[in-house]
């Protein structure tokens, strides 16, 4: 893949990495909770989650799964459902739970779970790489370049969270957070359930 044929394709995964939903929620919550390393990780695992996605959709199995309404619908219904457990769990915390806590392992360890099964379990991305590699992969692609094209949307993708996560971690950033931990917690919690909620209800 030249050059010429290779930047288009990184500045729409890059447009697509900022687009904003449930995977900024997620990470911007735990880089202000837990610091830069827990926003790192959590965007590094997301990368990894982007990247299982891309090569489900370059090998052609993600046209399969496209294509089958039903089960779309239930990635969609599952997707959702993390994301409802995720903010009613931020609904639920306690004041003392939502104080920010660095250099918490268990913290750490938590978002990067929940960086890779909050991009698993968004369909959108499955949709958004296959109108965005039927437009980049020839039938005559190599193993390669595919790996390539896969590789592309998974790096820039955790080059930018990783970005906000160091955006977020600023000092200045995390003692706000901590002035007002509670209520941004539940704050961030709302949107998860919101954004859940608009699942259901289209899916219904």
């Amino acid at each position: 893949m030249s050059f010429s044929q290779w930047w288009p394709l990184a500045l729409v995964c890059l447009l697509g990495a900022m687009s904003p939903g449930p995977s900024l929620a997620v990470v911007a919550r735990h880089s202000m909770r837990g610091g830069i390393l827990a926003g790192s990780l959590c965007a590094v695992t997301h990368g990894i989650g982007i990247f299982l996605w891309a090569i489900l959709m370059v090998s052609g199995l993600g046209a399969l799964l496209v294509a089958q309404p039903a089960w779309f619908d239930a990635i969609r219904a599952l997707g959702a459902l993390f994301l409802l457990y995720l903010g009613a769990r931020a609904l639920l915390q306690n004041i003392e739970e939502a104080d920010v806590v660095f250099g918490n392992t268990e913290d750490r360890a938590r978002a990067g779970w929940e960086g890779l099964l909050i991009a698993l379990s968004n369909p959108k991305i499955a949709v958004f790489f296959a109108a965005l590699f039927s437009q980049f992969i020839q039938p005559q692609a190599t193993l390669t370049e595919k790996l390539i094209i896969a590789a592309t949307a998974a790096l820039i993708d955790a080059l930018w969270y990783v970005l906000v996560a160091v955006s977020l971690s600023r000092t200045i950033v995390t003692q706000r957070f901590q002035e007002h931990a509670s209520l941004l917690n539940k704050m961030f919690g709302a949107i998860l359930v919101v954004l859940s909620l608009t699942v259901f209800w289209s899916l219904w």
